[in-house]
């Protein structure tokens, strides 16, 4: 070992250098060393790096952290602010695609190009089988990853977040599948007799989401105004039914047509006799509009298969339940309805959301544009 020098010693085959960095417990500066470096000159470069952030108060401490051990100890101390279903897709995220790829690695080691080649290993291989993922499950990946990371800036884990930078994967912007209003009405009248049309019926006639609809109450709902007030959703975990507000908080009311109240007034006469049929057996204490024949509420996974089977041969598309959604957009920016104002009706925190959706839906209207200004210039 030679003596050390401005701070840097060699130790063996490898160079060191000390830096006092504060103690956030105590308040008093302590010595820290840094070693592995294969020069003098190395050691140098990095001490004089570790002095400048120690006066920014910028500087990180070296550590060994591994990039599963940070994420394990982030989900941990960050899912108490998350909904639940929220908090299950980042842990999802993690254990499918992240840890296994960058869990052994040292957090402190990450940098742009080596999570850029990560996330290109993803999108070309990284599904069940080795098959390709696509550009959203990637790109939701990467965003869980860059909210962890820059909390890891935020507790001085790291000096940058090393996701800002990467490359993305190339990605092609999907279009919806939709129904005309012809098929969507050949689908409500071959489910007449179906008990869950009524659901159908409201999701297609509002874009209520899945977990709004189910976690409607009849005190939300004024058929006299044609009003249903959207306070809440609920969303399930396992097998268990969690409240919670709308998506992004946007409590809104959404207008209901004549037939659509027509419908809920039915509806309600039939929850109101099976109430009356099952008496005390009743389990229906929450006031909710959609429910089994005793009152249970109906688990949102179940929706989805019952609305699968529903949809499949018959004469129309087969659809996603979530596409009864996009079907309600699609057929009101195509009729002209404003962006904002269907942007209000599905719950959307800002109208730009609503263009980024649902830019294939609307009209070109540019010709018409050009017929309206001159009209308004020289009036013919």
């Amino acid at each position: 070992m030679s003596g050390m020098k401005d701070g840097i010693i060699q130790r063996g085959a490898t160079w060191s250098y000390v830096v006092r960095e504060r103690d956030p417990q105590t308040g008093k500066s302590r010595p820290r060393w840094v070693g592995g470096f294969p020069t003098r000159k190395a050691a140098r470069e990095a001490r004089d790096a570790a002095r400048h952030a120690t006066h920014r108060g910028t500087y990180v401490a070296p550590r060994n952290l591994t990039v599963g051990e940070y994420l394990d100890e982030w989900i941990r101390s960050h899912e108490v602010e998350l909904k639940p279903s929220t908090a299950k897709s980042y842990r999802d995220n993690i254990e499918r695609y992240l840890r296994p790829r960058l869990g052994h690695e040292r957090l402190q080691a990450l940098s742009p190009s080596r999570l850029s080649v990560v996330f290109r290993e993803l999108y070309e291989a990284g599904g069940h089988g080795g098959k390709p993922l696509s550009p959203r499950t990637v790109e939701f990946a990467r965003a869980v990853l860059r909210r962890a990371l820059q909390d890891a800036v935020l507790d001085r884990h790291l000096e940058v977040n090393p996701v800002v930078g990467t490359k993305r994967p190339r990605t092609v912007k999907p279009k919806h599948t939709t129904w005309t209003g012809a098929q969507l009405r050949t689908f409500l009248e071959q489910l007449d007799d179906d008990r869950w049309s009524p659901l159908w019926e409201l999701a297609a006639g509002t874009g209520m989401r899945r977990g709004e609809l189910l976690a409607l109450r009849w005190g939300d709902v004024d058929l006299e105004g044609g009003l249903a007030r959207v306070e809440r959703s609920v969303t399930q975990v396992s097998q268990d039914r969690i409240y919670g507000t709308p998506k992004n908080h946007e409590r809104r009311e959404v207008t209901l047509d004549a037939h659509l109240v027509a419908s809920l007034r039915a509806w309600r006469k039939v929850q109101l006799a099976e109430r009356l049929a099952w008496g005390e057996a009743y389990r229906g204490d929450e006031d909710l509009v959609f429910t089994w024949e005793d009152g249970r509420p109906v688990l949102p996974d179940y929706v989805t298969r019952l609305f699968a089977k529903a949809s499949s041969g018959l004469e129309v598309p087969r659809l996603k339940l979530h596409e009864l959604r996009h079907t309600h957009a699609t057929l009101l920016l195509r009729a002209g309805v404003p962006v904002h104002v269907v942007a209000k009706r599905l719950g959307h925190k800002d109208p730009s959301v609503t263009l980024n959706v649902y830019a294939d839906a609307i009209p070109d209207d540019d010709g018409r544009a050009v017929d309206t200004f001159t009209k308004a210039v020289w009036g013919a």
